[in-house]
């Protein structure tokens, strides 16, 4: 997390390589995060969700969180990028004692326990203040903070994509395991290595895995790998057999059957309806 210094929150234009990107943590700051390129899956509290570029999240004190990039999605200098502001909840209070047009906004932030993901109308009213904000000095960004907080306070249609759960060992080991297979996902990693890195035996650890997420770890491992194999849809012109492979699959017949199982169709039908609903928009 950026070191809040001399100015009443942190602002963060950030570019680096994907597996650069911080890993799970927590923070006692709010989190305002903008992605501007990349993708690849985020977690935040207790859920784990795809993500793209252009959405906008916010994230209360205390939630832990990461987003892990596909390395295959970067820019001309294989970089990801994104925008984060972090503020205090001193900060917010302080806006409320200065600022009394913002108080009853304030009152209803302070209500707000879960990771929200806004809307695209107000994700791209957000999006286009950070940008500008890029270009701006400390007063002026405080300008644009105090435009942004009567806007993030206004919810809209937003969705809730975290939410907080009190730390204790057995969430930390789940986290430790969610965490070691996004990371590992794409390799040929077996239930017996899963078991081995969180350090239990075979049988306790799929007892623990399915008491913890409702499946078994095959199946978690399969529809995170089918997730990524979405976004290589979509997002490339790899043919199907070489996205198999891409995403840690060894068997394209058992991969195809995966697929359709988790998603109701064939990789191919999926790309194709894709592509149409992008030509339709």
């Amino acid at each position: 997390m950026p070191t809040i210094k001399n100015t009443s929150f942190s602002f963060e234009n950030v570019r680096l390589a994907p597996n650069e990107q911080i890993g799970l943590h927590r923070q006692p700051t709010w989190e305002l995060s903008y992605i501007t390129f990349g993708s690849g899956i985020r977690i935040i509290g207790d859920m784990t969700e795809p993500f793209r570029h252009n959405e906008v999240i916010m994230i209360p004190p205390e939630i832990p969180h990461c987003w892990f990039f596909n390395n295959k999605h970067v820019n001309k200098d294989n970089k990801i990028s994104n925008i984060t502001i972090t503020f205090t909840q001193q900060f917010i209070e302080n806006c409320s004692v200065v600022f009394p047009e913002l108080r009853e906004h304030i009152k209803c932030l302070k209500e707000i326990s879960n990771a929200i993901k806004f809307s695209p109308k107000r994700a791209n009213h957000i999006a286009l203040i950070l940008r500008n904000m890029c270009n701006q000095d400390d007063i002026e960004r405080l300008a644009s903070m105090i435009k942004l907080l009567s806007i993030i306070l206004t919810t809209d249609n937003s969705r809730i994509v975290g939410m907080y759960k009190s730390p204790d060992k057995k969430q930390d080991r789940l986290n430790m395991i969610r965490t070691y297979i996004i990371c590992n996902a794409t390799r040929n990693i077996s239930l017996n290595d899963a078991a081995r890195y969180a350090g239990m035996s075979k049988s306790a650890f799929c007892i623990f895995f399915k008491q913890s997420t409702r499946k078994t770890f095959v199946t978690y491992l399969n529809e995170y790998r089918i997730e990524l194999a979405c976004q290589l849809l979509q997002q490339t012109n790899m043919p199907v057999s070489e996205i198999c492979y891409q995403v840690g699959f060894t068997d394209i017949p058992y991969f195809n059957r995966a697929f359709k199982r988790i998603k109701g169709c064939s990789p191919t039908k999926f790309r194709k309806c894709y592509c149409l609903k992008k030509d339709q928009t």
